[in-house]
């Protein structure tokens, strides 16, 4: 099923409106598939962007695979997607709209584009289908986003003698040269936060590399669980589907584990709830 194997760490997004009972079991034969020492989590599309999730954990994402087939595969979800992505992951998708489709994943970053063919559905799932619905493949490029090689052919820059230069005679009285004290001003002589100046050496930027030794993908962590424990305290349902159960909810929905509810029922959180057991 989609080229699914032992150990690996799936993640399917979904989209309304969406048959719970198809969804169940489509997770259900995904976790049959990876294991015990695989994974296989829920996302509804709209909320992906702000669920954060760790770059490079999953080695594949299911877009849009059950009817009615409404996924419409924008770009900046796409670019999401492909950030989750581990190097060489793979992102299956199901659409009723090949052209844009594939326009959206190169623009996003995909690489191996496959040809689109005819998506292997059940006789239920064609029963109110009005248009054909065809199945993409792609991948994630086999380097980490931010990356950088030297090139092997590259050569020094060659330094041309500079012409029409001004010379300045240090000895002739007329100049008034400026004191550099007077250039500085009181933010020049500020000491700067050292949080703000640890980049990466990779990277160049505040972002860890695919190895960092440095301490820095550490420190960001932990600032990215702060953040997801004050979302935590502060939460409140954004898609609305919290109440519907564990295949519904969004990866950071504090309600994962418990059991649906009635809408508008009051739903208490122990503060063991609000812990994360990452």
């Amino acid at each position: 099923m989609f080229g699914i194997q032992p150990r690996q760490q799936i993640i399917v997004l979904w989209s309304t409106p969406v048959n719970a009972e198809e969804l169940q079991t489509l997770v259900g034969e995904l976790k049959s598939a990876v294991g015990n020492e695989g994974k296989v989590a829920v996302e509804n599309s709209d909320m992906l962007m702000t669920s954060n999730h760790q770059g490079s954990t999953f080695d594949h994402v299911l877009a849009g695979v059950l009817p009615p087939f409404t996924f419409l595969c924008p770009v900046n979800i796409l670019g999401e997607a492909l950030r989750i992505l581990k190097p060489s992951g793979c992102l299956t998708v199901r659409t009723t709209d090949t052209s844009a489709t594939q326009s959206n994943l190169k623009l996003a970053g995909f690489t191996s584009i496959s040809e689109p063919k005819n998506a292997n559905l059940t006789d239920e799932q064609k029963r109110d289908l009005t248009t054909s619905v065809v199945e993409v493949t792609c991948k994630k490029p086999n380097f980490e986003v931010g990356s950088a090689m030297k090139l092997s052919f590259a050569k020094p820059p060659v330094s041309k003698p500079s012409v029409g230069t001004w010379n300045i005679d240090l000895d002739d009285n007329d100049v008034d040269l400026a004191d550099p004290d007077d250039l500085l001003t009181e933010e020049d002589l500020s000491r700067p936060d050292p949080a703000s100046l640890k980049v990466c050496g990779t990277t160049g930027q505040r972002k860890a590399c695919k190895n960092c030794v440095c301490g820095l993908k550490e420190e960001l962590d932990a600032e990215n669980m702060k953040t997801v424990e004050e979302n935590k305290k502060n939460f409140k349902s954004s898609c609305g589907s919290c109440y519907l159960g564990d295949a519904f909810r969004c990866a950071s929905c504090p309600y994962l584990g418990m059991p649906a509810f009635k809408p508008g029922e009051k739903v208490k959180l122990t503060d063991s709830t609000l812990q994360d057991t990452n």
